[in-house]
């Protein structure tokens, strides 16, 4: 009997993209997303699909608050539906997000509740993940009582890892070997887990060269 309970790494998804309006975001490379505010945009096809529509203008998404609902049978890349006005769109959890996309995102904001599903997907404390994030604890909490969004340089650190954690997940069996990878030390960061490496853009571009070097052979 499958349990229709979100994984928090849904959920966290759920917050990152809660202050995108008219968000379609499809799983892969190809991720759309879209300022309709009546309804799911028209769907391309084929080479058009690819090339025009995950193309699509940002600039104007404003922040509507949503509430997502995931159906679990689904599975891993169960799809969340988001209810807004008589819309009803979707999105499953994106591999992969362009420069554009990321910059709306930190743009409009990522609330800092966000730490809560990020520290039980990585299986982390809450105090570590706003670590990772390069914040404090104290600053972290303070948000997070204030409802507050993250920090821009907490945000980016926040797409950041959700990116390697992306690499991760594909390169790796499990979900659950993913997050152990990334946290646990390794020869290859001095002794530093990837997590802490991917503090920094070029660490995190570090990490990036191991994972695919583990996926696909080769020297790093």
């Amino acid at each position: 009997m499958s349990s229709t309970a979100a994984s928090p790494l849904h959920n966290l998804w759920s917050i990152v993209l809660s202050k995108v309006g008219g968000a379609h975001i499809e799983l892969g490379d190809n991720i759309i997303i879209t300022n309709n505010e009546v309804g799911p945009a028209p769907r391309a096809s084929g080479k058009a699909a690819a090339k025009g529509d995950a193309k699509g203008d940002l600039n104007d998404v404003k922040g509507v608050g949503r509430a997502f609902k995931i159906d679990a049978k689904l599975g891993r890349h169960a799809q969340a539906h988001v209810h807004r006005k008589s819309a009803v769109e979707r999105f499953t959890i994106p591999d992969h997000l362009s420069a554009k996309q990321a910059y709306v995102i930190v743009k409009l904001g990522i609330p800092s509740r966000s730490l809560e599903p990020l520290s039980d997907h990585l299986g982390i404390g809450k105090g570590a993940a706003a670590g990772v994030l390069g914040m404090d604890r104290a600053t972290a909490n303070r948000k997070v009582a204030k409802d507050d969004v993250l920090p821009t340089y907490a945000a980016e650190s926040m797409l950041r890892l959700l990116e390697l954690d992306a690499m991760a997940r594909d390169t790796f069996e499990t979900d659950e070997e993913a997050a152990a990878w990334l946290r646990q030390p390794h020869p290859m960061l001095d002794g530093e887990t990837p997590l802490d490496c991917a503090k920094s853009s070029f660490g995190a571009e570090r990490v990036k060269d191991i994972l695919n070097a583990v996926k696909y052979g080769g020297v790093v």
